[in-house]
């Protein structure tokens, strides 16, 4: 999956404008999230709260009871800090309100779907607002100021810390901005702590990973390949598991998080001691039957790991619910493809 901004035109902003207006009297045509929404009681001292991002400071005055996940991965942070939220912004299936990772948290919820904020953000905004949120949580998203200060009128809206760029804001400092936001510090950090033991135990179960190097690709339909970048949620999450990303690539990736290897050019891919494969409505078939592929030494030697789209669609966004989930769908093959130098 591939995240892309959206600006908001000025009849988008009017009519979003607009949505604010009527959100206290009437529902959209998409509905509103059932009363299912919860929010547990913050952690002693927890709130107020200020927190430092982008565009302005966000300060959370008392301690919420309805959160509308805007972001890309939030909703999966909000669930397992004990919130339901009002809303989700899918990124496995669009039209999923659940995923294999987060399902079970969910179970009889209805969330309202969010499914295009990635591309089209300022389309959704109407749909989280008519939810009527107390706080918005836009961490895996990238709101414009227009955007962002719309937002901030109806509720305090949880952004990027201002350091990270859009789409590469690491799972811990998600964790830590929204975990601070809803008044769970505390609880975020341990997450965050049994999450990094989580990973630890990968490693030391897999010393073959020690010192190997991984790189994260989906096939094109040019007969070349899409390379994700060390700061792309892929990468990190090989990353997680020991595997460093080449240095003789990072040349290749020239577009933010990711860059693209022409079908002469997939020799490159020998400077990796592994190459992750992650499918893409059928790349995956497409890439085994590639003979500028299969003839590399990477693939001769059995050093590719083929992954499924929902896998690789949940290694995008790493969480505290993506990453043990993937974990028991990758590390498997991934293990096996370093086993092989």
């Amino acid at each position: 999956m591939r995240l892309h901004t959206h600006r908001l035109s000025g009849l988008l902003l009017a009519l979003v404008a607009t949505a604010l207006m009527v959100t206290s009297c009437s529902a959209p045509d998409e509905g509103v999230a059932d009363d299912s929404a919860r929010v547990p009681a913050p952690e002693a001292g927890a709130i107020p709260v200020t927190l430092q991002q982008v565009y302005a400071p966000a300060v959370v005055e008392k301690a919420p009871q309805r959160i509308a996940a805007l972001g890309v991965g939030d909703a999966d942070t909000l669930l397992a800090l004990g919130v339901m939220p009002t809303t989700i912004a899918p990124f496995a299936d669009p039209d999923q309100s659940k995923a294999p990772w987060n399902a079970e948290l969910i179970g009889d919820s209805q969330p309202v779907v969010l499914s295009n904020t990635s591309a089209a953000l300022g389309n959704e905004i109407p749909k989280a607002l008519a939810t009527s949120p107390d706080l918005i949580t836009a961490v895996g998203a990238d709101p414009t100021r227009d955007q962002f200060d719309l937002l901030s009128k109806t509720a305090p809206t949880i952004l990027r810390p201002a350091q990270y760029k859009p789409w590469q804001v690491p799972w811990t400092a998600q964790t830590i901005q929204i975990g601070t936001a809803i008044g769970q510090p505390d609880l975020a950090r341990r997450k965050v702590g049994e999450t990094e033991s989580f990973l630890a135990g990968i490693r030391a179960k897999n010393p073959q990973f020690a010192g190997k190097t991984a790189v994260v690709v989906t096939a094109s339909p040019t007969g070349g390949v899409s390379v994700y970048g060390p700061e792309d949620g892929r990468a990190q999450t090989v990353a997680g598991y020991g595997l460093t990303f080449p240095t003789a690539l990072r040349d290749a990736i020239t577009s933010g998080f990711y860059g693209e290897l022409p079908a002469e050019s997939l020799d490159r891919l020998d400077a990796a001691d592994v190459v992750v494969a992650v499918d893409w409505e059928g790349s995956n078939d497409k890439l085994r039957s590639n003979p500028a592929f299969t003839r590399l030494e990477v693939a001769r030697s059995g050093r590719v790991a083929y992954l499924s789209q929902e896998v690789g669609s949940a290694m995008s966004v790493p969480t505290l619910l993506t990453i043990p989930w993937v974990a028991g769908e990758a590390v498997g093959p991934l293990a096996e493809a370093a086993g092989s130098r």
